[in-house]
C-alpha cells in the first residue's frame, strides 16, 4: 500500500484553476508537505491553488483533493520550478483509512 506522502511515491495531479498537469511527490522533511514538480512552463502558479488526482497512472482515481499550494519556488530555469503543496489531511492523525481496491469507469 502506498500513502501520497511517501518520498518514493509520485501522483499524477491537476492544478484544479488551470487544469494544468503536475507531479506530485512526498518529501523526507514533512508529513504534511508534498512537492509540486514539472509545472509545465506556460503554467500560471497561484498560491492557494487545489491540487486533485489526474487519475492517470491507474493508481488513484481522479478528482480526489490532495492539497493547496502554499509555496511557489521559482529557480534560475523555469523548467526546474516547484511548489509546497499542504495536504488536506495531516497523515499522522488519522485513525480510520478507507481503501480504494477497484474503480468503476465511467
Amino acid at each position: 500500500m502506498q500513502t501520497i506522502i511517501d518520498p518514493s511515491t509520485s501522483v499524477s495531479s491537476l492544478i484544479t484553476t488551470s487544469r494544468e498537469e503536475i507531479i506530485v511527490s512526498g518529501t523526507l522533511e514533512s508529513n504534511t508537505n508534498l512537492k509540486a514538480t514539472y509545472i509545465p512552463t506556460t503554467a500560471t502558479l497561484l498560491e492557494n491553488d487545489n491540487i486533485e488526482t489526474s487519475g492517470l497512472g491507474g493508481i488513484y482515481p481522479k478528482g480526489i483533493h490532495i492539497g493547496t499550494i502554499t509555496q511557489i519556488i521559482n529557480t534560475q530555469n523555469s523548467i526546474d520550478r516547484y511548489a509546497i503543496v499542504e495536504t488536506a489531511v495531516d497523515f499522522s492523525k488519522l485513525e480510520t483509512v478507507l481503501v480504494i481496491t477497484n474503480q468503476v469507469e465511467e
